[in-house]
């Protein structure tokens, strides 16, 4: 009995997306292309893979035990690619969608190095804060500040974004430094997008305190412009403390509430189709910078 390849890949792609029609645009073929697939497959299988209604496409029982079975299959293809790849080496072009902000700061000053580590690898890069659908886009990886739900996509963490209470030494002066979480509402805070609710915990006590009533004049999107507006003595805020630690050497931004852990914290993720799991360039790209970002 003999199965093809694309059909089982076709087969996997429904599955997962529980949509013909986004399981062809995933592929880059066309619908009819994905039906006739799925028919052969069933026909060869002698029995029903899929359940079909007019709203979307679900298993049946034996189609979720032959699932696991394509899975397995894939994975040991990938294995294959995986070991072809380690004796011909990192080379390609990787397509990446990396956010603006956070990559201007902790990607692209390690850029020179990685390239430098892989002469042969060449790099397509989209800037975008949004989640781009890399499969769809034809993309290999995108960094993210979330974990994805998509069950066809891979993640892998890059780096824990502790946060900091802040501000410049002309605010402090002008306005006093507070000492407690709770001395923040007498003070103008700068937040960060929708992040209204600020989390601390002593470090002494393990205490917890939860702010929602953060008061200030400016809201902002931008980490950049944030950093700026702090600098320039506008008032106090919640950043990563990557993000200032040159501005903190240099006196420019003081650290607040020294005795306090911010809860706030984020953390950055590669996110890759499980299609291409192991594929050398990705791997490369995640384990260079994963060393570059630790600590």
């Amino acid at each position: 009995m003999k199965y093809d390849l694309k059909d089982i890949e076709a087969f996997i792609y429904v599955a997962q997306l529980k949509s013909f029609n986004r399981a062809a645009e995933a592929l880059k073929v066309a619908k009819s292309n994905i039906t006739t697939r799925i028919h052969q497959l069933e026909k060869i299988a002698g029995m029903p893979l899929l359940a079909r209604t007019t709203r979307e496409v679900n298993l049946t029982t034996e189609g979720s035990q032959f699932l696991q079975y394509c899975k397995s299959i894939f994975n040991e293809i990938d294995n294959l690619d995986n070991f072809l790849h380690k004796k011909t080496g990192v080379d390609g072009t990787l397509r990446i969608v990396l956010p603006p902000y956070f990559s201007r700061y902790h990607i692209v000053p390690h850029l020179p190095k990685f390239l430098e580590k892989y002469p042969d690898l060449k790099l397509d890069i989209l800037l975008d804060e949004d989640k781009v659908n890399i499969i769809k886009e034809g993309y290999d990886l995108q960094v993210r500040i979330q974990i994805s739900e998509e069950e066809n996509l891979k993640v892998e963490k890059l780096m824990t974004n502790h946060k900091i209470i802040c501000a410049s030494p002309q605010y402090i002066a002008q306005h006093g430094k507070p000492c407690t979480p709770q001395d923040l509402l007498n003070h103008n805070c700068i937040v960060f997008g929708e992040n209204r609710v600020w989390k601390f915990r002593n470090l002494q006590t393990k205490k917890v305190t939860e702010l929602r009533d953060i008061k200030g004049n400016i809201s902002c999107n931008n980490g950049e412009i944030i950093k700026e507006l702090v600098l320039a003595g506008i008032g106090i805020t919640v950043k990563s403390s990557r993000d200032v630690e040159n501005e903190i050497k240099n006196g420019e931004i003081i650290v607040l509430l020294k005795d306090y852990e911010v809860l706030n914290k984020t953390s950055f993720y590669a996110v890759y189709p499980s299609k291409k799991y192991k594929s050398q360039k990705i791997k490369a790209f995640i384990e260079f910078f994963q060393k570059k970002l630790a600590g």
